[in-house]
């Protein structure tokens, strides 16, 4: 006999998904997380970085067209700026918690550790439950170097009180790149160093080596070909030591990628497989070896650590709980790196369009001289869309530049409903916008 139908470990966006939805037909539902309620992206990541972000916005527009219509006078004020960004954050785990328990959810807090097949202990009590929803999300992966524990995370970075001088951050992934944009608009002097020679692995080479250009305009050092062997700590500052040599900073940054936050909930204790990227899953984010066991989003070993792949894959979780046929697809999820410009992409790599040869078409185009781009002070800005050479349907699209990051959000519809490059010239586009610029890129 089991004390609940559904216990769900987490609180991000897919477990949400998986309580509000099973808690609605009548099943009994359990959710416990031994942090405050929300996840990562509505408390740690997307959310309060975008609140953040704003500021920066501000002050890199009025930068760019200083002399060109503007003068000198809005800066960043730091202290202010994470008011403003606790202000959004601090009522989200409330709110969340309420909601769920409204929803007919028992909320739990504490460390949930699986003791058996079908039961998993919280705070000394034992629970059985006929399914198991692992969506403890990620946490930033083992550095696995001297003096990893003077290094700071970014869930501490979004929390600080005031920003130091100079700030080093270790990885050249989306973290890094975001939050330097973010530092050096704020009058840091920003230092990237990244262990090989290619940055932001998930997203098109060329287009990436343009933001690091960029970056180094604004700039920002970024050291590639270096990875980091240690750091130390001299007197108040610390030092990053790599192949680039000594890098002094008030503050060193964790920007080197994150694992799935499952190997310290006792899985191994109820035979279920899982590896740095989560639980092993099927196409309906079933665990492999237990079918009590389900698990979504950054805890799934399936599909990108996004936060609207979490929220489907919490939907499908639900589907399969509830006897519904649902698979997952993640073809055309978009992904965007908030930087100083955005960068984006959605569906086939140009790697992969590489080795179909002739059968598709990639279209690049260097925007930085375009009017959208220009008007606005941009200097780096590109479009690679990739299109069946048969039939002219838009396979894929990487995009940098201002408007990037919404952009990208059209040619994620044209890949998911097969939309041709024909399609897409055929629209009469407001003009002058963003999306007046498509019918050139295709």
């Amino acid at each position: 006999m089991t004390d609940v139908d559904v216990l769900v470990i987490g609180t991000g966006a897919a477990a949400q998904n998986v309580v509000s939805r099973c808690a609605a037909v009548g099943l009994s539902v359990t959710v416990v997380d031994r942090l405050p309620y929300g996840g990562t992206c509505a408390r740690r990541g997307c959310n309060p970085k975008k609140v953040l972000l704003a500021a920066a916005e501000a002050v890199a527009r009025g930068e760019m067209l200083k002399g060109a219509g503007l003068r000198d006078g809005v800066a960043i004020d730091w202290p202010a700026l994470m008011a403003r960004k606790r202000s959004f954050i601090e009522p989200v785990a409330e709110r969340i918690e309420a909601w769920l328990g409204g929803a007919g959810a028992q909320t739990l807090h504490g460390e949930a550790r699986v003791v058996g097949a079908d039961e998993v202990e919280v705070g000394g009590r034992r629970l059985k439950a006929e399914h198991i929803v692992v969506a403890t999300g990620a946490r930033p992966m083992a550095l696995g170097i001297e003096g990893e524990d003077l290094v700071t995370i970014s869930d501490d970075f979004l929390e600080l009180d005031d920003l130091p001088p100079r700030v080093a951050f270790i990885g050249g992934g989306y973290i890094s790149f975001e939050f330097a944009g973010l530092a050096r608009r704020a009058g840091a002097a920003v230092t990237i160093v990244h262990r090989s020679a290619r940055v932001l692995k998930g997203f098109d080479a060329e287009l990436a080596a343009a933001l690091v250009a960029r970056y180094r305009e604004l700039g920002i050092r970024v050291f590639t070909d270096a990875p980091v062997t240690r750091v130390l700590r001299e007197g108040q500052a610390f030092v990053v030591e790599s192949v680039a040599g000594p890098i002094v900073a008030d503050l060193v940054v964790h920007g080197a990628g994150r694992v799935a936050d499952v190997d310290r909930l006792g899985l191994e204790n109820a035979g279920v497989e899982f590896g740095r990227h989560g639980v092993l899953v099927d196409d309906h984010l079933r665990s492999v070896s237990n079918p009590r066991f389900w698990a979504a989003g950054d805890a799934a070993a399936l599909g990108a650590p996004l936060t609207p792949i979490a929220s489907r894959q919490g939907s499908i979780v639900a589907a399969g709980i509830l006897g519904e046929e649902a698979s997952f697809d993640d073809r055309a999820t978009p992904s965007v790196v908030f930087s100083d410009p955005p960068l984006a992409a959605v569906g086939m790599a140009a790697e992969e369009a590489a080795l179909r040869g002739a059968e598709v078409t990639v279209r690049y185009s260097d925007m930085s001289a375009w009017f959208t781009q220009r008007r606005v002070g941009q200097t780096h800005a590109g479009a690679k869309v990739i299109s069946d050479a048969a039939s002219g349907r838009v396979l894929g699209a990487h995009l940098l530049g201002v408007n990037a990051e919404e952009l990208i959000n059209v040619f994620a519809l044209a890949v998911r409903h097969g939309l041709t490059v024909s399609d897409l010239r055929a629209v009469e586009w407001a003009y002058p916008t963003a999306g007046s610029d498509i019918p050139s890129m295709v």
